[in-house]
């Protein structure tokens, strides 16, 4: 079994960023199961809704101060964390969540409810901060060269020191895909059948790899909207 903690002269950095970034996704699926729930009446609930969008948001915050302390680097973050006084709102919006407040609803929390597309920007900060914890443990798996039964150990060694490794998009069902496509690829073999329908069942095998190349262009353009939402130019960040 590979040893993660000999990986990296940062690793341990990298595992306690990832934690906080955990305990982050913890407080989104809060507030995403919520919103599920409750659906265009959730302001209507506003104690509940503005506690599970503030525990979510202000425990972003602390992700960003690791980012910062940790001096990782990713172009797409650092724009996104360079635009507008976002991370300062949010910074405030934490003090005014984790540190008592003698009004109801503070000035500090109000300026972040207030300020335009500031949750579209927290929304794919959160996301792009998921892809770039994912794309660190697969470089790693690169730089050390493992065996796909190393890897797989490495990743459920990282999930089970720092609580979860972020999914790609559609990375279950993509999964679920590929575990069809080559059991029935072995099943036809083991046959050897001939027959017409088998034949055609041979040439269908190949949606696994156009639904992979169809998913990655979705994400691309996904992240190139969201950019240019956010006033970012997606060209200086996306090929």
């Amino acid at each position: 079994m590979p040893d993660i903690r000999n990986f990296s002269a940062n690793s341990e950095l990298l595992y306690s960023w990832g934690r906080y970034l955990y305990w982050a996704d913890l407080m989104y699926r809060d507030w995403d199961k919520f919103m599920a729930e409750k659906g265009a009446d959730a302001k209507k609930a506003t104690p509940e809704w503005l506690g599970v969008t503030s525990y979510w948001a202000a425990s972003l915050y602390v992700v960003i101060e690791g980012w910062e302390t940790a001096k990782f680097k990713d172009p797409i973050v650092e724009g996104l964390l360079g635009i507008s006084n976002y991370k300062d709102v949010l910074r405030k919006l934490r003090n005014g969540t984790f540190h008592y407040q003698p009004s109801l609803i503070s000035q500090k929390v109000k300026e972040f409810f207030h300020t335009p597309d500031v949750n579209l920007w927290l929304h794919f900060l959160h996301e792009e901060f998921c892809r770039w914890l994912r794309d660190c443990v697969e470089t790693v798996e690169r730089g050390a060269r493992l065996s796909p039964e190393q890897s797989q150990e490495w990743r459920d060694d990282f999930a089970d020191l720092v609580g979860w490794l972020p999914l790609r998009p559609a990375e279950q069902e993509l999964e679920s895909l590929r575990r069809l496509t080559v059991e029935t690829r072995e099943e036809l073999d083991a046959s050897r059948s001939d027959s017409e329908a088998a034949r055609d069942l041979r040439a269908s095998l190949g949606g696994y790899d156009t639904a992979v190349k169809e998913t990655t262009e979705r994400v691309r353009q996904y992240r190139r909207d969201r950019l240019a939402e956010l006033g970012l130019n997606p060209d200086d960040y996306i090929a």
